[in-house]
C-alpha cells in the first residue's frame, strides 16, 4: 500500500497546461493548416513577441485565439508536475447549492463592475487612437490586398482581438489606415442570462452525479478538468419556469449574450461543433466556485429528523378589514376624518358602533321577514310599473320572474291539491340569467327560490295520502324563517339550491326504497329535527357531507389515474426513443458520447441507467 502511494506521488501528472496542450496536439493531428491560417498564427506570435507578453498573458491570449480559430496554439509553461508534488487535485462530488449560486452571483456582479470600469478606460484609449487615422491618398496594391485579407479573416473576432490585428497591420503598413472598434460593456440583461446558465449547470452536475452513482463509478473529477456547461441557445431563449418565460427573447439574442460573456472572460474554453450540437463552455473559476461534497448517505428511521425544517409560520390575524375604493366614496375626506381616532360621528351614527362586538341603540324599527314579504307583495304591482331599470337589464324578463311570487296561502292550497307533484324546479341556467340580466333584489330572489324549493319538495308526498293545507302552511312559515338565512349573494343562493335539491331527491328515494311514509311537511321541515333518527330534512346535513367527501375522493382518484396514465405514456415514449437511439448507435450513426448527450438532455435519468447495459464503460463523462 505504501509503495502504491509513493508511486502515485512520484508519478508524472500533467498540469492544466499539459492537459490543454494535449488537446491541441490531438486536434492538430486531425487537420491540415492552410496558408491563411498559418499567416494568422504568424501575426499572433509576432504581435506577442513585439508586446513582450508574459507567460500568463500569453496563455490568456492563446485561449481567446483558440476559442475563435480552433485549437491551434500551445500554451507556455510546465506541462508535467515535478516529483514529490501533490499529484491529486480532485473534487470528490462536484455540486452547487443555493449558497453557491448566491456566491456566484455576487462574484459575477463584482467582476462585471471591474470589467466595465476597465472597458471605459480602454474605450478612451481607442478613441484617442482613432483620432490619428488618416485617409489613404496613394496606397500600393499589395497593401490593399493585406488590408482585405485582414478584414476578411477578422470578421468573427472579438473587439480586442480585432484591434490587435488592426494595430499590427497599421504598424506593418507604417500608417494608421484602419480604426479600432469600441469594446462593449456587459449589460444588465446578461446577469439574468448568467443566472439561468448557472441553474442549467446545477442541473447538469446533478444529472452527471446520479448517472455515475447508478453505474457504481466514482464522481471524482480533476479541478482542472471540470465538466463543461452545455448550452443550447434555442432552449436558453425559450426557458420557462412554471410555464412563464424566464428570458423571452429569440435565439439570436441568446447567442449575442453568450458572446458578450465570452468576451468578458466570464465563459471560457468555448467549443463549437455545428449548429445542431450544443456549445460547451467553462465558467471562470473566480466567479463560479464548484463545491466539494460527498454523496448523501441513506439515513435510518431512528436517525431522521422529526421536525419539518421547511414549514412556514404565518401570522394569525383575526381582524376583519373592508377595503373600499376611493372613487366609490363621494365625500372621501369627511369619510377619512370620521374614521380617525378621536373624531366625532355625524348624522345618525352611534358612537357605540365604533367598538368591536358593540352595537349602538337604533331608532329604526325592525321588520320581521314575514312583514317584509307581505309589504313586498302589496307593492309588487306598483313596482312593476314604476321601478327604474338599470342599464343592461331586460324589463320583460324581470316582470316574468317577479310574477312567480305567490301568496303563501294560495301556494298551500295548490300544494294540497297536488299541482306540483311533477314539478322539476327552475333551471340553473335560467336563474343565472335572472342574476345577470334583471333588476331583481336579493330579497325578491330569495323569496322566489324558497317557494321553488317548497314546490320541488311536493314529490316526496306524491304517493302519500293527502296532506292538510294547515300542515303545508306551517311548513311554508317555518321555511320562510330559516331557509337561505344570512345569505346575501345571489350566486351563493343558487349553489345552496343545488344542495337542497340533492337532499330532497335523496329523501324521496330513501322513502321509496324502504316503503316508508314521510312525516307531514310541518314536521318534516321542523328545524329542531337535526338528528338522523328524526327523519327530517335538516337531519340530512351529515349525509350531504358524506356525499361531498365521496365526490372529492372521486375527483382525486380520477386525477391520480390521469397522472398515472400520462406517466405511463411518457415512460413508453422515453423507452421507444432510447431504443431508437441505441439502434442508431449500433448502426454507426451516433458515437457513444453523442448518444449519452442525447439521452441526458432529452430523456429521464432512468434511461441513463438503462443505457449502460449497451454502452458500458465506453462513455467518458
Amino acid at each position: 500500500m505504501k509503495k502504491t502511494q509513493e508511486n502515485a506521488i512520484n508519478a508524472n501528472i500533467p498540469t492544466s497546461i499539459g492537459h490543454y496542450n494535449n488537446s491541441v496536439r490531438d486536434y492538430l493531428a486531425t487537420i491540415k493548416l492552410d496558408a491563411i491560417t498559418q499567416h494568422t498564427i504568424k501575426i499572433f506570435k509576432d504581435n506577442a513577441q513585439r508586446n513582450k507578453y508574459t507567460d500568463s498573458k500569453y496563455n490568456k491570449a492563446v485561449e481567446d485565439f483558440n476559442t475563435t480559430h480552433g485549437l491551434l496554439l500551445l500554451k507556455k509553461g510546465a506541462e508535467i508536475t515535478q516529483k514529490n508534488a501533490i499529484a491529486y487535485h480532485y473534487i470528490n462530488f462536484p455540486y452547487l447549492n443555493k449558497e453557491g449560486m448566491k456566491s456566484a452571483m455576487n462574484n459575477y456582479r463584482n467582476y462585471v463592475y471591474q470589467y466595465n470600469t476597465n472597458v471605459t478606460k480602454e474605450n478612451k484609449g481607442i478613441s484617442k487612437y482613432n483620432k490619428s487615422i488618416i485617409l489613404p491618398t496613394c496606397i500600393e496594391i499589395s497593401d490593399l490586398k493585406k488590408i482585405g485579407q485582414v478584414q476578411e479573416s477578422s470578421q468573427g473576432l472579438f473587439a480586442r482581438d480585432y484591434n490587435m490585428e488592426i494595430e499590427a497591420l497599421n504598424a506593418e503598413l507604417k500608417a494608421n489606415y484602419l480604426s479600432k472598434k469600441r469594446i462593449q460593456k456587459v449589460k444588465y440583461t446578461s446577469e439574468i442570462v448568467f443566472n439561468v446558465l448557472v441553474g442549467f449547470y446545477i442541473s447538469q452536475l446533478k444529472s452527471r452525479n446520479i448517472y455515475l452513482k447508478a453505474l457504481g463509478k466514482t464522481t471524482r473529477v480533476l479541478k482542472s478538468d471540470l465538466p463543461k456547461l452545455k448550452i443550447d441557445n434555442r432552449k436558453l431563449a425559450t426557458h420557462t419556469i412554471a410555464g412563464i418565460p424566464r428570458l423571452d427573447f429569440c435565439k439570436k439574442t441568446a447567442q449575442n449574450h453568450i458572446k458578450r460573456l465570452r468576451e468578458a472572460g466570464i465563459l471560457i474554453n468555448y467549443k463549437y461543433i455545428n449548429q445542431y450540437k450544443p456549445i460547451s463552455v467553462h465558467f471562470n473559476a473566480q466567479i463560479v466556485q464548484i463545491l466539494e461534497g460527498n454523496p448523501p448517505k441513506k439515513q435510518h428511521t431512528h436517525n431522521q429528523l422529526v421536525t419539518n425544517l421547511c414549514e412556514k409560520k404565518l401570522p394569525y390575524n383575526n381582524d376583519s378589514i373592508t377595503y373600499i375604493k376611493r372613487k366609490e366614496i363621494k365625500d372621501y375626506e369627511n369619510f377619512i376624518a370620521s374614521n380617525k381616532c378621536g373624531s366625532t360621528t355625524k348624522g345618525d351614527a352611534c358612537p357605540a358602533d365604533g367598538y368591536k362586538n358593540t352595537t349602538g341603540i337604533s331608532n329604526i324599527k325592525k321588520i320581521s321577514p314575514r312583514e317584509n314579504r307581505n309589504t313586498m307583495r302589496k307593492l309588487l304591482p306598483d313596482f312593476l310599473q314604476t321601478a327604474p331599470e338599470k342599464t343592461g337589464t331586460n324589463p320583460l324578463l324581470t316582470r316574468n320572474f317577479l310574477a312567480k311570487l305567490m301568496d303563501d296561502r294560495e301556494l298551500a292550497k295548490q300544494l294540497t291539491a297536488g299541482k306540483y307533484k311533477q314539478y322539476t324546479g327552475l333551471s340553473y341556467h335560467y336563474l343565472r340569467k335572472i342574476v345577470q340580466y334583471t333588476n331583481v333584489t336579493t330579497e325578491e330572489f330569495r323569496a322566489i327560490l324558497i317557494q321553488d324549493f317548497i314546490k320541488s319538495s311536493a314529490k316526496i308526498w306524491k304517493h302519500h295520502d293527502s296532506v292538510h293545507i294547515g300542515s303545508w302552511k306551517n311548513a311554508i312559515n317555518e321555511l320562510n324563517e330559516v331557509l337561505f338565512d344570512k345569505i346575501t349573494q345571489k350566486e351563493t343562493l343558487i349553489e345552496k339550491v343545488k344542495e337542497y335539491r340533492w337532499k330532497l331527491e335523496f329523501a324521496r328515494k330513501w322513502f321509496l326504497k324502504r316503503n316508508h311514509s314521510a312525516l307531514y311537511p310541518s314536521l318534516y321541515f321542523d328545524i329542531n329535527r337535526k338528528s338522523s333518527s328524526g327523519i327530517g330534512f335538516f337531519g340530512l346535513h351529515s349525509v350531504w357531507l358524506t356525499h361531498q367527501k365521496y365526490l372529492a375522493n372521486k375527483a382525486q382518484k380520477h386525477n391520480a389515474n390521469k397522472r398515472n396514465e400520462n406517466a405511463r405514456k411518457r415512460n413508453e415514449n422515453a423507452k421507444r426513443r432510447l431504443a431508437n437511439g441505441i439502434k442508431a448507435y449500433k448502426s454507426g450513426k451516433y458515437t457513444a458520447n453523442e448518444l449519452y448527450n442525447y439521452v441526458q438532455d432529452n430523456l429521464p435519468h432512468d434511461c441513463l441507467v438503462e443505457l449502460t447495459k449497451t454502452l458500458g464503460n465506453s462513455i467518458h463523462v
